[in-house]
């Protein structure tokens, strides 16, 4: 076998120091390549994270800016200054300070309610005047706004920049109704530079970086830090986005040292080494892997599925021509052989035991046909049509029961009423004498799938085998639930039978199948076996040498919860 494994297949050997070999070749150039894909993939990573932060600082800075603008509007609609503007010729000295002082009071309100304002005032056209936090301001405040738009905008909210400083404008709702079409009103808010360049401070992370917040037009301009005279634009970063709904643009400017710095010393020999040696180790244990514990693994799996009964194994996954192959080929066919030979043995019992079930299922049949119609005959010929119509609806019913369907199981309710129909059919046969007891059957057992006649045959045994020999005949069926089992018991009066006999009978109960004749009982104790196991049959008892007791038993189906 060594032999023809030498000739047929490659070692696993070579395979190994091939495999190796071929690795260290193109070790140099695959690291150089893997080195820079790395280095360009880091910084296209670094550059699109500094400009998701610079767009997060913009969005911040225009959510602010809306929010004041926001606040511009509702203050501009505010009843009490509206109401000041348009009444102030006609009120008292008192009225007009008291409500100055109120105007005053929401400008101050407005004014701190953003560290980013610096001062907030309204100019009233009509009356040349400015109404601010502290007091009073002359006109000339709101004079570059009127000399640039030459009247003032028919937009609310429009940004400014006045000598370098953010400005905010906003226009009262309503306008007088002159020739002029003068606004009742200006409401004019100053940004803080001091406050924006603290916050583009905050928002630098490098000591030579800075954060620019400018103008689309260049005649506003704020910066983090200063702006170095001769600066190589070659070595920063630079990252900008707009300011949405502002005109602003926020730019950053990294130098190239700094943000970059860190990934450059992978450039050094003895990391791209020991980075490249550690490639050369990671495939070569993939290379073993593939070659050793793959198969063997397979070979593990397959033992598993047998010790687990499961016997058909896929294909075989082992494609290389190696002492492995022939491995699993050998195992492979091994299985497929033991599977073939458990499936002819479970078969040949399976099918034993369905023609076994079908002959005991046959060989139950009512013993009372005679019986029956000679009761028949006996009723007619008393001309009793009453007992004769209820007699034939209950052998109606009998017939009907056990010729219906084939069916091998039955809610128990069914077996139970065809009992009951069978008792009152015997009740016709001995004229009177006999005393039948039935319980009750549980609700809880009414739809408890069991075999079909396995209650009517005992029901039977007792009245061919025990009450025929007593003049006051008594039978009594009851069903209860005995620990995990339900139990179906029948009782007689009849004389009994002798220690023997009755020995003899429990014996065959528990007797091989295929050693004895099958019986009535003998039959029922086999089909409940050959369903539920040994947990379940008939037993029988006696007291005193008199009547006889045979009890079902069937184990109940577990219940979960």
């Amino acid at each position: 076998m060594p032999n023809v494994l030498k000739n047929r297949y490659f070692s696993l050997r070579i395979k190994i120091i091939a495999l190796f070999l071929s690795l260290l070749l193109p070790l140099i150039l695959a690291g150089s390549t893997i080195y820079q894909y790395g280095y360009s993939t880091i910084r296209r990573e670094i550059t699109d994270s500094s400009s998701a932060q610079l767009a997060l600082y913009a969005g911040f800075l225009s959510d602010e800016i809306t929010r004041i603008q926001l606040s511009c509007y509702r203050l501009v609609s505010n009843t009490d200054i509206n109401y000041l503007i348009n009444a102030y010729p006609v009120m008292s000295d008192y009225e007009r300070s008291q409500y100055i002082l109120r105007t005053a009071q929401l400008l101050s309100t407005l004014q701190n309610s953003s560290q980013f304002l610096e001062s907030a005032a309204i100019y009233i056209p009509s009356l040349n005047k400015t109404i601010s936090v502290n007091d009073s301001e002359p006109g000339i405040l709101f004079s570059e706004y009127f000399s640039r738009q030459g009247k003032p905008d028919a937009i609310n909210g429009r940004l400014f920049f006045e000598q370098n400083q953010l400005c905010l404008y906003t226009h009262s709702p309503v306008r007088f109704l002159s020739e002029n079409e003068e606004e009742l009103f200006l409401l004019k808010v100053t940004f803080s530079g001091n406050s924006l360049s603290e916050l583009l401070r905050n928002y630098t992370h490098f000591p030579d970086s800075r954060i620019v917040l400018s103008s689309g037009e260049g005649s506003f301009c704020l910066s983090s830090g200063p702006i170095a005279s001769q600066e190589d634009s070659s070595k920063m970063v630079t990252a900008s986005t707009n300011v949405e709904n502002t005109g602003l643009v926020l730019t950053s400017h990294v130098p190239t040292h700094q943000i970059f710095g860190g990934i450059r010393n992978y450039r050094l020999f003895w990391v791209a080494y020991i980075a490249l040696s550690a490639l050369v180790i990671s495939l070569f244990s993939l290379a073993l892997q593939h070659l050793i514990n793959r198969p063997v693994k397979y070979l593990l799996c397959a033992i598993g599925e047998i010790e687990a009964g499961h016997y058909q194994l896929t294909d075989m996954p082992i494609t290389s021509n190696d002492e492995f192959r022939i491995l699993y080929q050998s195992f492979h066919k091994m299985a497929h052989n033991l599977d073939n030979l458990i499936h002819q043995v479970y078969e040949q019992k399976i099918l034993t035991q369905r023609a076994e079930l079908k002959q005991l299922q046959s060989q139950i049949n009512p013993h009372f046909l005679y019986n029956s119609f000679f009761n028949i005959y006996r009723l007619a010929k008393d001309e009793d049509c009453e007992n004769i119509v209820l007699f034939s609806k209950y052998l109606g019913n009998y017939y009907q029961y056990i010729t219906r369907n084939a069916a091998s199981e039955v809610p128990l309710s069914s077996e139970y009423e065809h009992a009951v129909n069978y008792c009152s059919i015997q009740k016709f046969r001995f004229d009177g004498r006999l005393q039948i007891r039935l319980a009750p059957l549980p609700e809880a057992f009414r739809n408890l799938k069991v075999p079909r006649m396995i209650i009517q045959p005992v029901l039977e045994n007792a009245f061919e085998h025990g009450l025929n020999q007593v003049p006051s005949p008594s039978l009594r069926l009851d069903i209860f639930q005995e620990g995990d089992a339900l139990v179906v018991c029948v009782e007689n009066n009849g004389p009994g039978l002798s220690e023997e006999t009755l020995t003899d009978l429990r014996r065959k109960l528990e007797a091989p199948e295929s050693t004895l004749e099958t019986t009535a009982l003998i039959n029922i104790h086999r089909r409940l076996r050959m369903i539920y196991g040994k947990d379940a049959g008939l037993s029988l008892s006696q007291e005193d040498g008199s009547g006889l007791t045979v009890k079902i038993h069937i184990p109940l189906p577990h219940r979960e919860g």
